[in-house]
């Protein structure tokens, strides 16, 4: 057996060795059991690869040059628990102890139908909006509460960037449907966000996206901001780029379970307040369907003006909009997503966009990413927000 076929022989059966070894511990001493696990995870650390692609220009090669941490990209995932679900778990672990302590969260309405920004800065001082801007995408939950969303505030922060969060009408609580419009444009509520952002703050502005949010952010790029400008560079973690492909390999998996279990949640709420206007979603229907196509058939799609739900995923996937972005565009997913899988991606598009820098990992799991903070120690930390940070950083310190 070649390397190859070894590793994907353990990719694919790791689980049931672990299962083996389980069963055969009253035949093994508890000692080989344990050089067993860490011969294992030590197999996993050093085997995981990061790989990195981009257009080979001067352009490209500046930002490449400047940001270590992508030219570089190299990602192990924590070393003593080498395994994708426990990426979700480890990630509540790098939450900053203080956030609630030392940043403050400001809501802004954007309209009067449910769509707002939500500001964030330290409590000791005032935010004059004098530094440039971090617009973000949180994923489906849309939550400042999200590990990861805290965890790109107290990053943006700390480098003295204007963070602000965008959060979706179909989030709100309040949600109204458009006055001048029989559906909803998510398109059109970025658009109008951002033009509130820079009423208030019109220094240059960058954006990154998680998941859900990532597309959003995507299909914005690839159409609106080609015609405006507005955001200058941009970053998409774990974008599920082909919905139909998703919402397909994510069935009969507990993570549909799980997606539908924060949607039910979330939307549910927001079907009452749209019902109060106008009833014309089925409440008692969302509560009781068990498959998210059906969710989202009975409520996004009638939402958004699509027929069903995979006429909802066709429209709204950013697969070809990738394509047609303008800026600089870094994108970092992980081929054990399991998720956004990486058979979603649209690598064609990707690789022959010039303005785009692609970081593909190993491991890295749905926007987790979650590293030792030193080899080998028991703190962690998020390493996609090393990247993240030096590709705005090259921006922000290089504006000719």
């Amino acid at each position: 057996m070649n390397i190859k076929n070894f590793k994907i022989a353990i990719k694919y059966f790791h689980p049931i060795i672990i299962i083996l070894f389980l069963v055969l511990f009253r035949y093994i001493s508890f000692i080989n059991f344990i050089l067993g696990y860490f011969t294992y995870c030590l197999y996993v650390y050093y085997s995981s690869n990061t790989y990195l692609h981009y257009t080979k220009n001067e352009f490209n090669n500046n930002i490449v040059n400047n940001c270590p941490s992508i030219k570089n990209a190299k990602f192990r995932q924590y070393f003593y628990l080498p395994f994708n679900l426990v990426q979700f778990f480890l990630q509540r672990y790098t939450i900053q102890r203080k956030f609630n302590e030392e940043i403050k969260l400001e809501e802004e309405k954007v309209d009067d139908e449910g769509t707002t920004i939500i500001w964030a800065s330290y409590k000791h001082t005032k935010n004059d909006h004098s530094n440039p801007v971090l617009l973000v995408f949180p994923g489906i939950t849309g939550k400042c509460s999200d590990s990861y969303v805290k965890n790109i505030i107290s990053a943006g922060l700390k480098n003295n960037y204007d963070v602000v969060i965008y959060q979706m009408r179909i989030l709100s609580y309040q949600m109204k449907m458009p006055k001048n419009s029989e559906f909803v444009d998510l398109n059109e509520d970025i658009n109008n966000s951002i033009k509130k952002i820079k009423t208030i703050n019109n220094n240059d502005l960058y954006a990154i996206g998680y998941s859900y949010g990532a597309n959003l952010l995507t299909n914005y790029l690839g159409t609106k901001n080609v015609e405006t400008n507005y955001i200058l560079a941009a970053i998409s973690i774990s974008n599920p780029f082909d919905c139909i492909m998703t919402e397909r390999l994510g069935e009969d998996t507990i993570f549909e379970n799980l997606i539908l279990y924060y949607e039910k949640k979330n939307y549910i709420p927001v079907a009452y307040s749209i019902n109060k206007e106008k009833e014309f979603i089925d409440i008692n229907y969302l509560k009781i369907c068990e498959r998210i196509r059906d969710f989202d058939t009975n409520f996004a799609a009638k939402i958004l003006g699509y027929k069903n739900g995979d006429d909802y995923y066709r429209g709204i996937s950013s697969i070809n909009s990738v394509k047609y972005i303008n800026i600089p565009f870094l994108i970092i997913h992980s081929k054990d997503d399991p998720v956004c899988s990486y058979k979603g991606l649209p690598i064609d598009n990707i690789y022959e966009n010039k303005n785009i820098i692609f970081i593909l990992t190993d491991k890295g799991a749905h926007s987790c990413f979650i590293e030792n903070k030193k080899n080998f120690s028991i703190s962690v930390t998020q390493w996609a927000l090393k990247p993240v940070i030096e590709f705005l950083n090259y921006f922000k310190n290089n504006k000719d």
